[in-house]
């Protein structure tokens, strides 16, 4: 598999991960051919082998398999603990360092970047909910990667642990930007297709393609874990608002992942939430497979008081503690059953971050790791030249 950008260029996986974003506009987007089979139907494989597995057949243009067992060790260790309840099964990936399931994601892309072996590289992207700790965690003590966190205005900087910034011997910068997140994305692009100082930079946001395959990864070596233990058809449930989940997905079955169908809430803010490159992909695959999306996917309304309801309900039955994302991906779920799939097939749930990440009600509140409100190294206006002189003074 490869990825491509809106001009139709096609590129592997290791330079379209090193850019993170086209330099026009869009995002990459995965063209080509794979099977994931084999890694499904290894029946005596662990989740890392299964990661494993799946990399090299995805990529064995890009990373032959010894770096796949190399990458998986770092990215997908073990297989995340799960909850099993009334035809349920809620996989918690929010147990690593960041409290949040962006933890596979960071960790993946760190690892790839370091065997590119091409010198430092400067990653660059907005730092906002749990997007900073993952990827400051992801790249700690990583010899040539350094972090740089940018904040939209109004925005805290949280999450972020203090030995992991520069002022205190770590490799994380914190810049906020006087605008929105729409600049700072547009600001992170130019970044990334001009360099910063002569440095390469990479766009490192949930778009980039290395984060993108880590959650079609994550997703082929959980389903394949769970799918051991039971003989009915596994449901794959997605978050709320998840778009990109989404359509790692939709790329995950139309490379062989054996998936029924994929369960989707419907709240105010949609289907795909307000994440452009989640939209942008899912209608890249609606336009290469015309109608699988309708026979794919099972959409159900759920509000905030069901989302809530359901959380509370699985907490008192001895579950996790969910994310308001995730749990309007478990009331859609406990919704499809009744409507029609219980006892004819089980729904895996992820439980994708500590609750305090996606929730907080104040923004002074602590998250569940880090820093609450930590100084910014600069501030600045968007624009290259200033991320520039803040960088270099």
């Amino acid at each position: 598999m490869r990825f491509t950008d809106v001009s139709g260029a096609t590129i592997g996986l290791s330079e379209a991960a090193s850019l993170g974003l086209p330099a026009s506009s869009g995002c990459f987007a995965p063209a080509g051919d794979g099977d994931l089979r084999p890694a499904v139907y290894a029946p005596e494989a662990s989740f890392s082998e299964t990661a494993a597995a799946a990399v090299a057949a995805l990529f064995p243009e890009d990373i032959d398999p010894f770096a796949a067992d190399r990458l998986s060790a770092r990215a997908f260790p073990d297989c995340p603990p799960r909850f099993e309840s009334d035809e349920l099964v809620v996989v918690d990936l929010a147990t690593g360092p960041s409290a949040c399931g962006l933890d596979f994601e960071a960790a993946f892309l760190a690892g790839l970047l370091l065997s590119r072996k091409e010198g430092p590289r400067l990653l660059v992207a907005d730092g906002s909910g749990a997007e900073g700790a993952a990827l400051s965690e992801a790249s700690a003590g990583a010899r040539g990667l350094s972090l740089v966190l940018l904040y939209p205005e109004g925005a805290p900087a949280r999450g972020v642990k203090a030995q992991r910034l520069t002022r205190e011997g770590g490799n994380v910068r914190l810049v906020g930007v006087g605008a929105d997140r729409a600049a700072i994305q547009a600001l992170v692009r130019e970044a990334a297709s001009k360099g910063i100082a002569g440095q390469g930079v990479t766009a490192a946001g949930p778009y980039n393609p290395a984060r993108f395959a880590a959650r079609l990864i994550l997703l082929v070596a959980t389903f394949s874990c769970v799918r051991r233990r039971i003989a009915s058809d596994l449901f794959i449930g997605v978050r709320g608002g998840d778009g990109l989940g989404f359509a790692a997905c939709l790329w995950a079955w139309r490379l062989g992942l054996p998936l029924p169908g994929i369960v989707l809430s419907v709240s105010e803010k949609g289907v795909l939430g307000i994440d452009p490159s989640g939209k942008e992909l899912v209608d890249r695959f609606d336009a290469e497979r015309p109608g699988a999306i309708r026979s794919l996917t099972l959409l159900q309304n759920v509000d905030r008081e069901a989302a809530l309801r359901s959380r509370s309900e699985l907490s008192a039955r001895g579950g996790p503690n969910l994310d308001l994302a995730s749990a309007a991906g478990l009331a859609a779920a406990e919704r499809s059953l009744e409507a029609g799939l219980r006892g004819h097939a089980r729904i895996l749930v992820p439980r994708g971050a500590d609750p305090r990440w996606e929730e907080p009600e104040d923004l002074s509140a602590e998250p569940p790791v880090g820093l609450s409100d930590a100084r910014f190294d600069a501030e600045i206006e968007p624009n290259l030249a200033a991320l520039e002189r803040a960088l270099t003074a």
